[in-house]
């Protein structure tokens, strides 16, 4: 009798050299696709200045704007300005580099400012920041 020799089976290779260009695609897509928040504050007309200097550093700066309304957001969330004292004392316990940029109405109430102003200063907020419009003039 004659023995029938079993088949063998063959397994099937998966070409593996295409995987890192995959990933690399992957990785410009989601590069390319994402959208980064911004914060969207409120309507305001920031007063003009004759001279600025800019904020290269952008890690440490906390934003407070404040509308002519007198209504006060920090980093997108609506506030109370007598809370202002106990949110920004938690942020300066974390990170005492932090700079506060204040970006206020310019037809905003002196009293709401100053406000705030105090209430950073209690907060022991002290690298504070107002911004400004700078006219750029053409040409040249």
């Amino acid at each position: 009798m004659k023995k029938i020799a079993k088949k063998r089976q063959s397994r099937p290779d998966i070409p593996m050299a295409s995987t890192s260009d995959i990933a690399f695609l992957l990785i410009i897509f989601f590069m390319v696709s994402t959208v980064f928040r911004r914060e969207l504050g409120l309507q305001i007309a920031v007063p003009e200045a004759e001279a600025t200097e800019r904020i290269i550093k952008r890690r440490n700066v906390s934003s407070i704007w404040m509308d002519k309304e007198g209504r006060t957001t920090i980093n997108d969330n609506l506030v109370n300005p007598g809370i202002v004292t106990s949110v920004m004392s938690e942020w300066i316990i974390d990170n005492p580099d932090m700079v506060v940029m204040m970006r206020a109405d310019r037809d905003a109430a002196y009293g709401y400012v100053t406000d705030v102003l105090e209430a950073l200063k209690a907060a022991r907020a002290l690298k504070v920041t107002f911004a400004t419009d700078f006219p750029r003039e053409e040409g040249g």
